[in-house]
């Protein structure tokens, strides 16, 4: 039976995940949030299936000390989903250095967080897998989202990187790139700076929106389970076809701008 560590299990695509994989599955997930009382909740929830870690994913030593702790006790994870994160709006102008570190901390640093004292543990099994959540915003912008697409490219570098650094272990590494769902990330989850007077905040808000249909979480269920039931872990997936299609369209423009610009030299 499968062992899984999934951080940000208490809401939004981590909430939906958890309840298939204790649900469907009957795995155990030690669930990483900040709030005790949906930890509790959970708990009452699952019962045994749900292995509460009360932690700030920023905490890099309180959690490793938690993580270990608790492998020792339920066992050595050999899964991992990095699903803690949140959407800091404003213009990169308005935002200070702190929003951007805040917004690094938590989705980048916070990741590695929940990843690095779990390697040393993942190694000695037969078989691991980690999948890291990145975004359309991972791959593509709008504004206003500057400081969260900042860190979901990051999080695209992050996951190919450990791939690559992984190969000769026992851990395979993939990346979801989920498209819009209702989770509450554009609302509840996120934070908002005030856009300065000389911005059309309203223009800047109507591009926004990427008019793609908005879908339940449990949609994201068949890409992400594709994860982890293929033999091999598939490198990135994307959970909208209409935004597959939009970045592959944008990939072709980019290479003929490339090619173009070698062919005038």
């Amino acid at each position: 039976m499968n062992i899984w560590v999934v951080s940000g299990c208490s809401s939004g695509l981590g909430r939906a995940w958890t309840e298939s994989i204790i649900n469907e599955r009957k795995e155990i997930v030690i669930g990483i949030t900040r709030s005790e009382a949906s930890a509790e909740e959970m708990v009452s929830l699952y019962s045994e299936r749900f292995i509460p870690c009360i932690a700030d994913v920023r905490d890099e030593k309180g959690l490793k000390e938690q993580l270990t702790a608790l492998a020792h006790q339920v066992g050595t994870p050999n899964r991992v989903v990095t699903c803690a994160g949140y959407a800091q709006f404003g213009t990169l102008e308005d935002l200070s250095n702190q929003q951007l570190r805040e917004q690094f901390e938590t989705n980048v640093e916070g990741t590695l967080n929940v990843i690095r004292p779990l390697l040393p543990l993942m190694r000695t099994l037969e078989e691991a897998r980690i999948l890291l959540v990145s975004s359309m915003s991972g791959v593509a912008c709008w504004p206003l989202l500057g400081a969260y697409q900042i860190s979901k490219y990051a999080i695209e570098a992050l996951g190919e990187t450990l791939r690559l650094e992984l190969e000769d272990t026992p851990i395979q590494v993939g990346i979801i790139e989920p498209g819009p769902h209702k989770t509450g990330w554009a609302t509840v989850s996120a934070k908002r700076q005030k856009v300065s007077d000389f911005y059309d905040e309203e223009a800047l808000k109507s591009r926004v929106s990427c008019g793609f249909q908005v879908e339940d979480p449990t949609a994201s269920l068949p890409f992400f389970w594709q994860m982890f039931d293929q033999t091999k872990m598939p490198l990135r997936i994307a959970t909208s076809k209409p935004f597959v299609e939009m970045i592959c369209e944008k990939s072709m423009e980019n290479m003929q701008l490339l090619r173009g610009s070698f062919e005038q030299l």
